[in-house]
Formats: C-alpha cells, structure tokens, sequence
C-alpha cells in the first residue's frame, strides 16, 4: 500500500528542480534554470505551451484559444511582481523574489490553444474552462484549482498538503493520490476506472460505474457515486463509500398522501321538553 501512495506522489518531482526558500517574508520559486521575466518582455513567438505552472498567491484563469495570449490585472505592486517564463511545453508563471506578502493579489489570464497539465505550488487560484486528453493536475500547499469540463482519456490527479481541486466533466481513467488533508469535489466527474491512494486525512468524492480500487492510509474518506465495483485496503479510520445513484425516476418525490378526513362531529343531544 505504501509504495502506492509515495508512486502517487511522483508528479511533485515537477518542483524538484525548483528552488525553494521560506521564509517570514514569503517563498521564492524559481522552475529549473528558468528565472521568470515581466510580461512585456516575455518572448511568445515560439511553440504554444501545453502546460502551466503557478508558484506564488496569484489567480490564474485559463480559456481556449488559437493563440497564446496573456493579460494582468490586480493590485499595482502585485501586478508589478508578476513574472513569467516559457520552458519547452511549459508557461511558468510566479513572482519575483521577495515579493510574495504585502503586495496584494493580481489576476492572469491565460488563452491557449490545449491546456493538459497544470502544477499549482502555494497558496494561489488556478481555473481551465477544459482539459483533454491525457491530462495531468499537481497541487501542493494551500491552492485550490478548477476545471470546468474534462473530455479526457485520463487524469493524474494529485494533491500535497491541504489543497483543494474541483472538477467536472468525464475521464476514462482517474489516478488520484491524496497526501495530507487536501480534498477533490468532483461530483460532477464521471470516471471508467479509478485508482485511489490517501495517506491523510484527505476526501474525495466522484462519479463511477467501472472499477474503483483504493488505498487508504489515515481518516480519508472517498465517495463514488454510481453503480461502481469497490475494492478498499486501508489502515486505520480511513472509508471507501460506494452508493448506487438512484435514476430520475426513482429519485422522484414519493406522491403525498392524501390528508385523513376528519371525523364529523356528533349530534348534539336534543334540549329538554319546557315545563
């Protein structure tokens, strides 16, 4: 079970390459050997990214379409900040240094032709209206990502801290690792096949009629609605609850019964004859 859960963790090796350093004024990032740049001197004219890296408190929203295209907005030091990279598939986006607190927050949005991975680092707000194929989301700290509409073959979905994700749509297949409290809302997910490993107190909840295999390590709590065929290994209070979905039909409102007629009232006793 355990070499599940630390195979899961893998997609982290994203920010290994980074270099990391905390302290009381905030975390600087930097993403292999790349160093971000403003955006008016980000050089765009090459091969359209598919991938997207966030690494700071910002909020990224992400829309299709046929060119890479970015805009800024926010807060004015915050927006000063913002630096940008491209790294082979990747569009990396992050702060200078020493720039994380007391700057407020900016807003980036991104246009691109396919979004496919996305790596979210810190405590910042990352939203795709869509993702295909063979897709990739990694999350570690405090952010909170969102995908409006998968059509995928598959998703490698993985959270490291107590981060949150949201997700609709459908995947064939779901590769889900959660690492610490962090939580994945995708009710309105309709996954083939899932693969599920939790070492923490971490939940997810989706939608299944495949196979759903899971690994629980803590008091993580995964739901799959839907017909689905559950197999569970777990160590300590950790569940896998499986609960058939009803159909519309059956899920209609039982009719109302109709109310019990009262009861007439007897007759009053006739008064008594005059003297």
């Amino acid at each position: 079970m355990i070499h599940r859960i630390f195979r899961g963790l893998a997609p982290i090796a994203v920010l290994a390459g980074a270099t990391l350093v905390a302290g009381c004024d905030g975390m600087n990032i930097q993403i292999g050997d790349v160093e971000g740049v403003p955006l008016a001197e980000l050089d765009m004219t090459g091969a359209n990214p598919s991938e997207l890296v966030l690494a700071g408190p910002d909020k990224v929203i992400v829309t299709q379409g046929d060119e890479l295209d970015i805009a800024v907005s926010g807060d004015d030091k915050a927006v000063d900040a913002m630096r940008f990279a491209l790294d082979d598939d990747s569009l990396i986006i992050s702060r200078e240094k020493n720039s994380w607190k007391d700057r407020g927050k900016a807003t980036v949005r991104v246009t691109m032709p396919s979004l496919r991975a996305m790596v979210l680092a810190g405590s910042g707000e990352l939203e795709a209206a869509s993702m295909t194929g063979k897709t990739d989301v990694t999350i570690a700290g405090s952010g909170t990502a969102k995908v409006a509409d998968f059509d995928a073959d598959s998703l490698d979905l993985t959270i490291a801290g107590s981060g949150d994700f949201e997700g609709a749509g459908q995947v064939d297949t779901l590769d889900l690792t959660i690492a610490g409290s962090g939580k994945a809302a995708m009710e309105g997910l309709k996954v083939g096949k899932a693969d599920i490993s939790v070492a923490g107190s971490g939940d997810a909840e989706f939608s299944s009629d495949g196979e759903v295999d899971a690994s629980i390590m803590g008091s993580g709590t995964i739901t799959v609605n839907g017909r689905a065929d559950c197999t569970v290994s777990s160590m300590g209070s950790g569940k896998l609850n499986c609960r058939e979905a009803r159909s519309a039909a059956e899920a209609a409102e039982a009719p109302v019964s109709p109310e019990t007629p009262e009861a007439p009232e007897e007759p009053k006793e006739p008064g008594a004859p005059g003297a």
